[in-house]
């Protein structure tokens, strides 16, 4: 029990953890402040590029031998949270079918900030973890939004929906899971480390290294104040319907912990591998869900996973993974 109180105090008081907070109290106090969408957009761009970068040269020295049995892991994991995230919201929490599937589709999707918060963990306490978990990230994203459309697309067949635009909206869904700027971002940043000089990316270290953390800080300072914003504009649900948003990352978590281990991944990898599992999607997943299923409520999915599940994990879902992989090593 001492162990998990260190490693939360030791999360807490991490430059990233703080600015976040510090953006939720922004909004709290309704300070004026506020982050130009321009600027927004450079860094956000400069955060995925330099995870891919970092992730394609740590490919270097990782044969794809070596890859194969976390890739199946991966993609069966977020088949996985898809499923049990469909069953818990409408079993337990009784959300319609066209709800339940968006938010599925978010949960059984994975967050890229949770990912990069997870990482700045493991290297402050000293962890090693496996270098290819950056392309993992990036192969998690799409299966559960893909997956979520062609049930919503099924059941709306069944239901006698004769929308026309199906066929349209499953290949725009494939195109953002698989395509999106997200995934295209991080996908070009491993190539860029996977193939560039290393005497060239020394010269872009500056920009997409060196800053990293500075930048990611600014970034989780404007993701709490969003993060805020969401859950105000959350209307007409009572507060205990969203229980699921803080239940199903510590399943995921917890899944993804005991997967690791049983895959052979290290104590770090496994821990990477819960901070995916036990994350979601608010970037690729709602994107590409308001364009294939626009009946779904994105106050209810983007509220769940960017108002509180964010910073459930930011907060506590971090030093729980760590907890757990340490008590189960």
């Amino acid at each position: 029990m001492e162990l998990i109180y260190e490693i939360a105090y030791t999360n807490l008081l991490s430059p990233m953890i703080l600015f976040f907070l510090i953006g939720i109290i922004a909004v709290i106090v309704n300070s004026d402040l506020k982050v130009p969408t321009a600027f927004y957009t450079g860094y956000t761009m400069i955060i995925l590029l330099t995870i891919g970068i970092k992730g394609g040269v740590e490919l270097r020295s990782v044969t794809l031998v070596d890859m194969v049995p976390t890739i199946i892991t991966a993609i069966l994991l977020s088949v996985t949270m898809f499923g049990i995230s469909y069953l818990v919201v409408k079993g337990l929490f009784k959300f319609s079918i066209t709800d339940t599937i968006a938010i599925a589709a978010h949960y059984g999707s994975v967050s890229a900030v949770t990912f990069i918060a997870g990482l700045a963990f493991l290297e402050k306490v000293g962890v090693y973890y496996e270098p290819y978990m950056s392309a993992i990230l990036v192969i998690m994203e799409g299966p559960a939004i893909v997956l979520a459309i062609i049930l919503y697309k099924i059941i709306s067949q069944k239901q006698g929906d004769g929308s026309s635009n199906q066929e349209a909206s499953l290949k725009h869904v494939v195109k953002e899971a698989f395509f999106g700027k997200s995934i295209f971002l991080l996908l070009g940043g491993i190539f860029i480390g996977y193939v560039a000089h290393i005497d060239g990316l020394a010269q872009i270290r500056p920009l997409f290294g060196d800053l990293f953390y500075g930048i990611l800080c600014i970034f989780l300072l404007h993701m709490g104040m969003v993060a805020t914003l969401s859950i105000r504009q959350i209307s007409n649900v009572k507060l205990v319907s969203f229980l699921f948003a803080f239940l199903l990352p510590v399943i995921g978590g917890t899944i993804g912990v005991i997967t690791g281990q049983f895959i052979g991944l290290s104590l770090g990898g496994s821990v990477v591998l819960a901070f995916l599992t036990g994350s979601a999607s608010y970037i690729a997943a709602p994107a590409a869900v308001a364009q294939a299923i626009p009946q779904a409520n994105s106050g209810i999915y983007i509220g769940s996973a960017l108002g509180l599940t964010l910073p459930f994990n930011l907060i506590f879902g971090i030093p729980y993974f760590y907890w757990l992989a340490n008590l189960v090593y």
